[in-house]
């Protein structure tokens, strides 16, 4: 039989990750069925079920899945919508399930089609998984960035104030910000913003 031990458990030494917890939804008690006895064949845990998109986006949020599989056509709302919600906040990897490819907005999701076999079902849990964490990688990248440009610009500003205030060049009140850093175990940002507000809060005393 078909398994999915790549995608599903993660072995570090003789540690293996828990297998992979699910929440299916899909307005077909027929549908939720086999593709709940599939998914348990494949090694997955299916933790809930769901039969339209305010049950699916409340037991999203309840059982903590890391898949979420969705019927395109699941009723009481706009299916897609409701997968971008779930994808933006970061609450589990997407995977639709569709019976066509003429919808354009499919493109910014892993599906499978139906009907489902096991390798078609393996191959798609996979690509969804994976691509989930892909896409984190890159916001902690994006993330780290955003971090050091804004250290940037408080250092940068935390300089100046040394520069106007003490009488340094730049180098000079660069480098007393990296002593004052190393000295006090703290990082140079957090040294920074202490130079701005102690200046800001003297301004304000001689105001």
């Amino acid at each position: 039989m078909i398994t999915v031990e790549t995608a599903f458990f993660l072995r570090g030494g003789d540690t293996i990750v828990p297998r992979i917890k699910v929440l299916v939804a899909d307005a077909s008690e027929t549908r939720r069925s086999a593709l709940r006895d599939g998914l348990v064949r494949l090694g997955c845990q299916v933790l809930a079920e769901a039969n339209s998109v305010p049950d699916m986006l409340r037991k999203v949020r309840t059982v903590l899945p890391d898949l979420v599989i969705i019927d395109e056509g699941l009723e009481g709302g706009n299916a897609l919508e409701a997968a971008r919600i779930i994808e933006s906040d970061d609450l589990a990897a997407i995977l639709i399930m569709v019976r066509r490819r003429d919808n354009p907005d499919l493109k910014e999701f892993h599906y499978c089609f139906y009907p489902v076999t096991e390798t078609s079902l393996v191959a798609a849990v996979d690509a969804a998984l994976l691509y989930r964490e892909r896409i984190r990688g890159l916001r902690k990248e994006v993330q780290k960035l955003k971090e050091t440009l804004n250290t940037r610009k408080v250092v940068e500003k935390a300089k100046g104030i040394l520069m106007k205030t003490m009488n340094l060049d730049e180098e000079q009140a660069h480098r007393l910000i990296q002593k004052q850093s190393m000295n006090k175990g703290i990082p140079v940002r957090e040294v920074a913003r202490a130079i701005i507000l102690t200046y800001e809060i003297g301004k304000e005393t001689k105001d």
